[in-house]
């Protein structure tokens, strides 16, 4: 695979045939409302055990036997709950509400749930339950399934509120529901649904770290869109061994997990989602790829990966946000992989920029241990998208070399926000999707991210951009995470200036003065605006992160924007802004 993430073909020694695949790749009725079933159809090794879900509340869960699922397993259990499901009520277009920590769980109900032709909500797990109680009810969601505490938040916030939701809408704790749904005493009329293109199969909301939570829709065709493609170009070789730390809520973990199971790739499924965790996972399945969002891969602390489970690692995926240069090397020095026939040391790092609305991953950089061109890099439009445009705010299109707002045009759209159709329409300039990013062309064809719109900090001397930013002083400090956010300028009122947030694994190097100092010298030497404070964390909570592991930077903006108007205290540093001269992108 070169550089710029061109994806080989794989047609011989994988896990489906290339005669399995050509049946997926023209069935045209294929697709996110029915993907198990099509599986299930195509595949000849059904008791093949294909998913593993170790139970990761007891301490020694990478120990033992690690019993796994087959096709047929996972088509028994989904015939029960269909059948609780209906005998509930829950009939084609209806609301169903999924909240749990287990994401086997969470799966196994989707496929249940758009088997009967209704709609799987899904909520993190981690949402703050006053969130995730409103989320469900602005959803009209109608039966929720749920982890008995999660459930009893869920109807306590609704009584607080004083809205009826709680009253009208049909609750069961999804544990209990595993034990006591019978299989039907015969086959299931209509079952599975026969989805049509525009037909809703799911609502997986957005990250919310810029505000509440939206509601994206997703369609049976919509969801489904470029996957034909990566029926060839998926990892899915007879070797190959997929780990999924992934919020199994959010649409990308639904979407990889499909991917799975439509290729036969033996996969675990892991809930909890740190970098511990996945360390343990690596250590125990032995996985040849792990897919992840960018925080819980930086937290992977590479020594604790055995010698013996790090060699069968070729790929490294993360997605949403693009990655840092200072987590991705250390994941590049483990593993292997080939490259025009030869075997070299290594493994790579696929970064996926995407969003929620996208349903999929837009732009795709490879970087291995012999990478030199990082800084925001995120390569160039995976093949899906049709069109992707640098726009000014009037819509626009800008040159190659400046910042703007990225557009896109890609059939996998959401089709809009369940309850804000005039969000969609607001989010479309000039034909394109604005997906709420700042971004960079270069002559050459290779894009590059700089910042989310509401992060942008607007000094006296004109925008500065934080991802950059971030990206000198995470190499300089080699700290864990870091979040550059705009704070209150005191010599001039509405305007801000740049302070960072460290968060260091053990004890920080140095103090946050010199640390302030070691940065600053380094964007000088990048051509980089200055920090005017640095902020050392006091552990997690001094840099939040939302449920999917985004920095949470408007809370770090409403608690430190008056810094530069106090004195330094202990773990702070500051200094007064001065001028300098923001270098053109």
């Amino acid at each position: 695979m070169n550089i710029f993430g061109i994806q080989p073909l794989h047609l011989f020694g994988t896990q489906r045939s290339v005669a399995q695949r050509l049946r997926l790749t023209a069935n045209r009725r294929l697709g996110a409302g029915n993907f198990f079933w099509h599986a299930w159809q195509t595949a000849s090794d059904r008791d093949r055990p294909l998913l593993f879900h170790p139970d990761t509340t007891s301490p020694t869960w990478d120990e033992g036997e690690l019993p796994g699922l087959s096709l047929n397993d996972i088509r028994v259990t989904v015939i029960r709950y269909a059948h609780w499901y209906r005998t509930h009520g829950v009939l084609p277009g209806t609301h169903v509400g999924v909240f749990t920590r287990n994401g086997l769980y969470g799966l196994l109900h989707h496929i249940a749930i758009t088997g009967l032709g209704a709609v799987a909500v899904h909520c993190n797990h981690k949402m703050a339950i006053d969130t995730a109680a409103e989320y469900f009810r602005r959803t009209r969601t109608t039966l929720l399934v749920a982890d008995q505490d999660l459930l009893a938040g869920c109807v306590e916030a609704w009584s607080q509120s004083g809205t009826a939701a709680g009253t009208q809408l049909l609750t069961e704790d999804i544990a209990a529901l595993d034990r006591t749904a019978p299989r039907p005493s015969g086959p299931l009329p209509g079952f599975p649904h026969r989805h049509q293109g525009d037909d809703l199969v799911m609502i997986s909301h957005s990250s919310g770290t810029t505000g509440r939570p939206k509601a994206p829709v997703f369609t049976h065709d919509s969801f489904f869109n470029g996957k034909r493609e990566r029926l060839w170009t998926f990892p899915s070789l007879r070797s190959d061994r997929m780990l999924t730390a992934l919020p199994h809520s959010h649409s990308a973990g639904i979407s990889y997990l499909s991917m799975a199971l439509l290729l036969g790739i033996p996969t675990l499924v892991l809930d909890g989602a740190d970098g511990p965790s996945v360390a343990r996972a690596v250590n125990r399945f032995r996985p040849t790829f792990v897919l992840a969002f960018p925080l819980t891969l930086a937290e992977i602390d590479v020594a604790t990966v055995t010698p013996y489970a790090a060699q069968g690692i070729h790929s490294w995926n993360g997605m949403g946000d693009a990655s840092h240069e200072r987590h991705i090397r250390p994941l590049t020095s483990l593993g292997s992989r080939r490259r025009k026939g030869t075997r070299l040391a290594g493994s790579q790092y696929i970064d996926g920029l995407g969003s929620s609305e996208m349903g999929m991953v837009l732009f795709r950089q490879v970087f291995t241990p012999e990478s030199a061109g990082y800084g925001r890099l995120i390569g160039r439009p995976v093949k899906a998208v049709l069109d992707a445009a640098v726009l000014d705010e009037r819509g626009n299109r800008l040159p190659d070399g400046e910042a703007g707002l990225l557009g896109v045009r890609t059939p996998s759209l959401t089709p809009g926000y369940w309850d804000d159709p005039t969000l969609g329409r607001e989010s479309l300039s000039n034909g394109y999707f604005l997906t709420g990013d700042v971004v960079r062309r270069e002559a050459d064809g290779l894009w590059y991210h700089l910042d989310r719109t509401p992060d942008v900090i607007h000094t006296t001397e004109g925008p500065v951009h934080s991802l950059p930013l971030e990206e000198a002083v995470l190499l300089e400090t080699q700290a864990l995470d870091a979040a550059v956010v705009a704070v209150d300028d005191p010599e001039h009122s509405g305007s801000s200036r740049p302070a960072a947030v460290l968060l260091f694994r053990g004890e920080r190097p140095d103090s946050p003065s010199a640390l302030l100092n070691r940065c600053n010298a380094a964007l000088e030497k990048g051509g980089l605006a200055p920090l005017s404070a640095l902020v050392i964390a006091d552990g997690r909570g001094g840099l939040p992160v939302g449920p999917t592991g985004k920095v949470l930077k408007r809370r770090l903006r409403e608690e430190h924007h008056d810094i530069l108007h106090r004195s330094e205290g202990a773990g702070m540093a500051h200094e007064r802004p001065v001028p300098h001269a923001e270098p053109a992108y």
